[in-house]
């Protein structure tokens, strides 16, 4: 999986206090799917985890949840078969958020599987 504390590029190339309080966020959501499976999620913790993570969306503007919605695809996309655990999390959170990433998934998957023949494509 991708590190938490993996900047996400801006245009600036400085990321918002608000963007970095979302990944966290759902980086907690995404390790703490992924260490303790579905027994977790009936816990008071997995509550709180959802919690912030909604906080968190709701103090991004329109750009920066373009960008949190990359990033989640990318954790996704990295995470594997794993990811089947995390999406019915994300959709507790945020349904339009979780159809967004449900639908870039396949897309970024392949990205991430040939960029080297993309690479050739856009030398030529």
């Amino acid at each position: 999986m991708i590190p938490a504390h993996a900047p996400v590029a801006e245009a600036s190339g400085q990321t918002g206090l608000a963007l970095r309080l979302a990944q966290r966020a759902f980086a907690a959501l995404i390790d703490a799917a992924a260490a303790n499976a579905t027994a977790m999620f009936a816990t008071l913790r997995a509550a709180q985890l959802r919690q912030s993570a909604r906080r968190t969306l709701s103090a991004l503007s329109a750009d920066d949840r373009a960008r949190l919605l990359r990033w989640l695809t990318l954790q996704l996309a990295s995470v594997g078969a794993g990811a089947g655990r995390v999406r019915p999390l994300l959709a507790r959170v945020d349904t339009a958020l979780a159809a967004s990433v449900a639908a870039e998934l396949a897309r970024v998957r392949e990205e991430l599987r040939a960029p080297a023949s993309r690479a050739d494509v856009s030398a030529a």
